[in-house]
């Protein structure tokens, strides 16, 4: 059975096994996960960092996919929605680093 844990604006965290429970809502969260698929053992299938409705993480990868042990096996990083390769992330994320100052 899929399961899913999903951090909303609308309605917070929810728990599901039907991805249609979850349509039409802003994936949201600002210290994780927003979106969590597990395998049926338990483990994470897939997990996905959004802000505000755009695929977004600045300390890491944005969607990463594991084996059933557990073990990363895919990555993509996301700035603000738009795709990163791994090394035009670091280079992105230096130069807003630098603008900050």
């Amino acid at each position: 059975m899929t399961t899913y844990k999903i951090y909303t604006i609308e309605q917070g965290l929810i728990k599901t096994n039907n991805g249609f429970d979850f349509e039409n809502l802003t994936y949201h969260r600002e210290d994780g996960p927003a979106l969590i698929k597990y395998y049926d053992n338990g483990n994470i299938e897939y997990e996905e960092y959004w802000i505000n409705n755009i695929r977004h993480r600045l300390d890491g990868p944005a969607y990463i996919e594991y084996d059933e042990t557990g073990k990363a096996k895919y990555q993509d990083y996301y700035i603000n929605g738009k795709f990163h390769t791994n090394e035009y992330f670091f280079k992105t994320l230096l130069k807003l680093k630098i603008n900050l100052l």
